[in-house]
């Protein structure tokens, strides 16, 4: 009997987020050999030059280059179809970041060769006095971040007098940036993560994601360990910034309180670009950013009505120290 428990146990950790193995077509930088000199008269050395290519790509090579460089985004449009019609076993979606982070930065892995990473809130370290993360999280606080969000969802059940699955309260408490969830902000739209890629520098990052084909609003992916959550469906219409952002949520499933390499999107990283905008002429006359108004609506009443329920909550808290 206890055999069997524990292959169940076996099976269920078992399931998390799949990284996609094998080999791609995408782009990624590799090293060549690059002759430098007069080869016949023996004066010469033989260094490294970044070459781009697209064949034998994987993951891991992608995670690990620079990113692909675009001037436009016409280009980028033009790229990505690239990278799609020759990967049809997955569904591309899109995230735009200033910053592309890396992992292996601390001196004990000085030796290793570092790759994007792309956690979601609940397990990205605190940050640094200069703004940037630091390079680990003690796991207490992966735990009291879920026990606060698991705290906030039953307040927000009972406050509305209704039973809304937990998923759903995760999309839009990560979605409005109310407080760390283990779910990851996507899109469908190459113009919206162009534009969140440049919101702050001339340079930025759009990143490619492989996931399983939705079949639901709510899409759980048992064998692959992912559920991906389009949130147009199971919204209000009162939400207008996930409707404008064209919003999808993504992370592992089951959730756990426990910061793992499976809580790490890059695994799914299809292709890595880097957008740049430093000539001011990335974007044209048909193709122009999404303006600020339309990503953040300074009138969207659902965005006000979940603030204000967050405030009673932590005001209830208050009152129970």
């Amino acid at each position: 009997m206890t055999d069997g428990i524990g292959e169940i146990s076996a099976a269920i950790l078992n399931w998390r987020m799949k990284k996609i193995e094998g080999e791609l077509i995408s782009h990624y930088q590799r090293d060549v050999p690059y002759v430098e000199g007069n080869f016949l008269n023996k004066d010469f050395k033989i260094s490294k030059l970044k070459q781009w290519d697209r064949f034998g790509a994987t993951v891991n090579k992608v995670r690990a280059s620079e990113g692909y460089v675009i001037k436009n985004f016409r280009d980028l449009i033009e790229q990505v179809a690239q990278v799609t019609l020759n990967n049809q076993n997955y569904e591309m979606f899109y995230r735009g970041q200033s910053q592309d982070y890396l992992n292996n930065q601390s001196e004990f892995y000085k030796d290793r060769k570092p790759k994007s990473v792309v956690l979601p809130n609940i397990c990205r370290p605190e940050r640094k006095e200069d703004g940037m993360y630091k390079y680990s999280i003690r796991k207490k606080v992966v735990q009291d971040r879920y026990k606060n969000l698991y705290d906030f969802i039953d307040f927000a059940n009972r406050k509305n007098k209704r039973q809304i699955a937990d998923e759903i309260y995760m999309a839009l408490i990560q979605h409005y940036e109310i407080i760390p969830t283990p779910l990851i902000d996507i899109t469908q739209s190459l113009r919206v993560a162009a534009t969140f890629a440049l919101r702050q520098n001339k340079r930025g990052f759009v990143y490619v994601f492989g996931l399983p084909y939705p079949n639901q609003s709510i899409s759980y992916f048992r064998d692959f360990g992912i559920i991906l959550l389009k949130l147009q469906n199971v919204i209000s219409t009162d939400a207008l910034r996930p409707r404008y952002q064209e919003g999808y949520l993504v992370g592992k499933f089951p959730f756990s309180d426990i910061k793992e390499s499976d809580d790490d999107l890059s695994n799914r990283m299809i292709a890595k670009f880097i957008v740049d905008d430093t000539n001011n002429d990335f974007w044209d006359e048909h193709f122009l950013p999404m303006p600020e108004e339309v990503l953040f609506p300074q009138v969207d009443a659902f965005e006000s009505k979940l603030k204000q329920l967050f405030e009673d909550f932590v005001e209830g808290k208050a009152a129970e120290r």
